[in-house]
C-alpha cells in the first residue's frame, strides 16, 4: 500500500534533508520508505529524513519530557537506510526552520526553543537572515572519564569524520579574534556528503587545543557549500559547544512512497 506525504527539502551547509510533519506520531516510515524519500528529493540521495512529531507521541520524547517539559517537539532523524541518525547540528537547525515554516511554533529573532532528540534536549536560537544557532551541550575528548553523559559531544566519537576531511588553516589563523579554517571532505570519505557539521565542530576544538593558551573560542569553518560558526562558551555545568549557520527550505512537494 502506497501513501502520499508532503515533503519539504531542507538544506544546510551542504546537507540535504527530507522533512515532514507528523504531530500525533501516526506515520511510522519503513526503512525502504526512507530510502525512497531521500532519493526523491535529491537525485544523489539526501542525508536523511526528519519527522516532526510532538514529544508526547514518541517513547524517546516522553522520557525527555519528564526532565524537560518545554521540549514539545521531537526531531525523529533517520538515515537514508532507515536507521536512527547520529547527532547532527545541521539537521537541528533545519528542523527548527521547518517548524517555523509550518507554523508549528511561533518564534522570532533571538528566541530559543528546546528540541528533543535521541541525544538529549538541545537548545536552538533563531538568528537573523536565515541563521540558526544550536547548542550541542557539553563536550569532551574521547578517553576523558570525567563525565560519562551519553548526550555529550565527544570529539573522538567523530574521529572517522576527522579522518575524512582535509583542513586548511587561513593565514593568519586568527583574524579580529576569530579563528579561520577551511574544511572539505576527502574524495575517499565514507560519508558522501559535502558537509559534516560535527566534523567542523571537532576540527575547531582540536585546532584550539593544539594552539594552546590564547586560542580563540570563536571559529569560522568554511565548507564547499557555505560556512559554519563554531563557538565554545562557559555555562554553569561546564563549557558548551555551539554551531551556527544559514538554512534554506524549498517548496514542499507531495511524494508517493
Amino acid at each position: 500500500m502506497t501513501r502520499v506525504l508532503k515533503i519539504t527539502r531542507g538544506h544546510a551547509t551542504g546537507n540535504v534533508f527530507a522533512l515532514f510533519s507528523d504531530p500525533t506520531g501516526a506515520i511510522d516510515l519503513t526503512n525502504a520508505e526512507c530510502a525512497v524519500l531521500t532519493v526523491a528529493i535529491h537525485g544523489g540521495g539526501a542525508d536523511g529524513v526528519i519527522r516532526a512529531v510532538r514529544s508526547e507521541h514518541i517513547p524517546e520524547g516522553v522520557a525527555l519530557l519528564e526532565t524537560d517539559p518545554d521540549a514539545e517537539w521531537f526531531m525523529d532523524h533517520r538515515n537514508p537506510d532507515g536507521s536512527n541518525a547520529e547527532l547532527c547540528g545541521n539537521a537541528l537547525r533545519v528542523f527548527v526552520a521547518f517548524l517555523m515554516a509550518e507554523d508549528l511554533v511561533d518564534l522570532k529573532h533571538g528566541d530559543r526553543i528546546a528540541i528533543a532528540t535521541r541525544h538529549g534536549v538541545k537548545d536552538v536560537q533563531v538568528g537573523s537572515n536565515g541563521v540558526f544557532r544550536v547548542d550541542l551541550g557539553r563536550w569532551k575528548f574521547d578517553g576523558d572519564s570525567t563525565n560519562s553523559n551519553p548526550t555529550m559531544f565527544v570529539v573522538n566519537r567523530v574521529s572517522d569524520a576527522l579522518d575524512a576531511v582535509t583542513v586548511e588553516p587561513f593565514d593568519p589563523l586568527v583574524d579580529d579574534g576569530i579563528g579561520r579554517l577551511s574544511v572539505r571532505m576527502n574524495d575517499n570519505a565514507t560519508h558522501a556528503t559535502q558537509s559534516w557539521a560535527t566534523a567542523a565542530a571537532a576540527v575547531a576544538l582540536v585546532t584550539r587545543h593544539r594552539v594552546g593558551p590564547g586560542a580563540p573560542h570563536n571559529w569560522r569553518v568554511d565548507m564547499p557549500d557555505g560556512s559554519l560558526g563554531v563557538q565554545m562558551f562557559p555555562t554553569e555545568d561546564g563549557e558548551h559547544l555551539s554551531l551556527s549557520g544559514t538554512v534554506e527550505l524549498a517548496h514542499a512537494n507531495t511524494i508517493e512512497v
